[in-house]
């Protein structure tokens, strides 16, 4: 599933590491209570499908109250007072509200969430009752948001799981990436983000055909009542009020949504057999999606070992395991959709499988600077404080930070863990 360029919006499967020319922002026009109008080319956003607890079907907890709604149309700001600027619409001949299904023009989605039939008529803070959610064993960090998530597989469609000891399911990077979910077109991806149990985003991620995803970000106002698309290009800041304080947040533009999201990673990144693994509600996670008919073949038991919870957080307590499981497993769902063999940084492979003495990195020199520490290599056994993995996980933006996207806070217990494990090894073994 190779990402192109389509309206001037999407990546290519030949320009994934560049970065591509904007996409302009138009206001859109109303189409009508009952038929979509045009929307330009207001889409937005990149969509992270990786972390923990989710939303149930029917949704997730209601949240927010009564309040004034932020500003709405092209330069919508999450924020109290704001006047609502144009609603807009899908492309031409989508429904409204549609069927949380992709719409007929990637590049004219659907600008308000409510639109989009991803979330609950009567409560629009929950997500669609056919929406499927899932939680993962060890989160991507998103700024320490609360995430919930879910999917909408279309009807008749199955969930197919690699087997890279099986030729058709071409692994061309080897058993590493047996137990990745492959979703069939048609399917939504969805994500919350939360701060004190309000929404702050939704993301959409949505299998649009064979070669494209694409995501879109929507902005919640402060009352909980709507949430407005964020334009293509346009990386977006706000302090957003929580009610019992306010939180910087940033809406990413779709370019860096991609830049992750890539397919050669998975695409959605979050959904494989170790991630899912775990007990939700009082019974396994994977057994309860092969009772929906999930899967074109149902995964034989016993399933792929559980990545261990590195840490205590929002997929709950840290799961009983060694140092070197959890550190593996967070570098595993942070960094390795870029750090793998065919990624945009193949010299490193942080995959969860992959043995240290493979992995590039034990006392080799960085090919991107030193973070302003003589000599420091990748990763200096014994000395994280010499150690670039370390030292990066450490940086603000525009300083070197990894990962370069989607966060913009240090996530102290990841950094904690990794200087532990750093601490931990003695000597770089054997390749």
């Amino acid at each position: 599933m190779n990402q192109h360029l389509r309206g001037g919006c999407s990546l290519g499967a030949l320009s994934f590491l560049i970065l591509l020319s904007s996409c302009s922002s138009n206001n859109s026009s109303d189409g009508g209570p009952d038929t979509a109008g045009s929307a330009g080319s207001v889409t937005a956003g990149s969509v992270g499908i990786s972390g923990s607890s989710a939303a149930g079907a029917s949704g997730s907890t209601p949240v927010g109250g009564a309040g004034s709604g932020g500003t709405s149309g092209n330069n919508a700001a999450a924020g109290n007072g704001g006047s609502g600027g144009s609603a807009g619409s899908a492309g031409s001949g989508d429904p409204i509200p549609g069927t949380c299904a992709p719409v007929s023009d990637i590049n004219a989605p659907y600008q308000k969430l409510s639109q989009t039939g991803c979330m609950s008529a009567t409560e629009p803070t929950k997500f669609v009752a056919k929406a499927i959610p899932y939680e993962v064993n060890s989160p991507l960090w998103s700024d320490s948001a609360d995430k919930t998530r879910a999917m909408v597989i279309p009807a008749g469609q199955k969930v197919h799981i690699k087997n890279c000891a099986v030729a058709a399911d071409n692994c061309t990077q080897g058993p590493a990436d047996t137990g990745q979910w492959v979703f069939p077109v048609g399917t939504v991806m969805l994500k919350n983000f939360l701060f004190d149990n309000k929404l702050v985003e939704t993301r959409l991620f949505v299998h649009h055909d064979a070669q494209t995803w694409v995501g879109y970000s929507y902005r919640w106002d402060e009352a909980q009542t709507e949430a407005t698309i964020n334009p293509a290009e346009d990386p977006k800041t706000v302090m957003f009020n929580t009610g019992t304080r306010t939180v910087p947040w940033v809406y990413p533009s779709r370019t860096q949504c991609m830049k992750c999201h890539d397919a050669k990673g998975g695409s959605t990144l979050g959904p494989e057999t170790r991630q899912m693994n775990r007990e939700v509600g009082g019974k396994n996670q994977i057994d309860q999606f092969a009772e929906l008919g999930l899967f074109d073949q149902v995964p034989t038991k016993p399933y792929a070992t559980a990545y261990a919870t590195p840490y205590a957080g929002q997929a709950g307590p840290a799961t009983t395991g060694t140092l070197d499981e959890k550190a593996r497993s967070y570098m595993h769902a942070n960094c390795a959709f870029c750090h793998r063999p065919d990624g945009e940084f193949p010299q490193i492979d942080m995959r969860y499988d992959t043995p240290l003495a493979q992995m590039g990195v034990c006392n080799v020199t960085p090919l991107k600077g030193d973070q302003g520490v003589l000599n420091a290599v990748e990763l200096k056994p014994g000395e994280p404080a010499n150690s670039i993995i370390y030292l990066r996980m450490n940086a603000l933006p525009g300083s070197g930070r990894m990962p370069a996207i989607a966060t913009n806070q240090v996530d102290t217990a990841g950094v904690k863990l990794i200087s532990d494990w750093i601490t931990g090894i003695k000597s770089c073994p054997t390749p």
